[in-house]
């Protein structure tokens, strides 16, 4: 289940601006995952095709505005349990192609098949059973061969790998926070909202269900997982 309430999360507190820059500031090597997330794209995908895509947890519509621009002809099912993520994502996306829903994916039915499923950033707010529930939930969501993106905030099995990284990431706060309040409020969400998974335990989770699974991208706590339906 989802740990957290929109009340509780940053981005209900600040304009779209502040909040893009915030967590591209806060999530070390934000750019560099959607790069990475551009170069599977666009290596994979024909963007003459009309793909339908599905986006856990849109936010402000970052990711989602990279796939657009990459796949004009993609719709795209954005979903967040923040009015005012939703409100900032409509100023990013063509409305001509994107369906805005309201609420926590977790708990939603959705009534059709995927190409892609994609969440960047988000998951990390399942505890451990809501994560594979939500991994079974997706895998049933695509067609057969769809991708599921998964670039999140995650942990490793090695307890000092996992030492390590968490200290780094702090330190990549208190470098990059762009005044104290904002540290503040980065760091209680990193220490006490988030509830990380370890890669290896993911990428099982993930396998069992059904997955082929790729790590892409490695840094800090912050991964990509490029898992296809088999």
């Amino acid at each position: 289940m989802t740990n957290v309430k929109p009340s509780e999360l940053n981005y209900d507190k600040y304009t779209t601006d502040k909040y893009d820059q915030d967590i591209i500031n806060s999530i070390p090597f934000h750019k560099e995952l959607h790069r990475h997330i551009a170069d599977f794209v666009v290596k994979n995908f024909d963007s003459a095709k009309e793909y339908e895509i599905l986006d856990l947890g849109t936010g402000t519509g970052i990711t989602a505005k990279l796939l657009q621009d990459l796949l004009p002809k993609a719709k795209i099912d954005a979903v967040d349990f923040s009015e005012q993520m939703i409100a900032g994502a409509k100023k990013k996306l063509d409305d001509k192609n994107t369906h805005y829903l309201l609420g926590d994916y977790s708990k939603m039915s959705f009534d059709k098949q995927y190409d892609i499923v994609v969440s960047v950033i988000g998951l990390h707010h399942q505890n451990t059973e809501g994560k594979q529930k939500m991994f079974g939930k997706i895998h049933s969501l695509l067609k057969q061969s769809g991708v599921f993106i998964f670039g999140d905030l995650m942990t490793y099995a090695d307890k000092y790998e996992a030492a390590r990284n968490h200290a780094l990431h702090y330190h990549h706060l208190v470098e990059h926070a762009a005044d104290e309040m904002t540290l503040t409020e980065w760091a209680h969400h990193h220490m006490f909202l988030n509830d990380l998974a370890s890669i290896e335990d993911q990428t099982e989770w993930l396998t069992r269900i059904g997955f082929k699974v790729q790590k892409d991208f490695s840094k800090m706590n912050t991964a990509l997982l490029l898992c296809i339906k088999n």
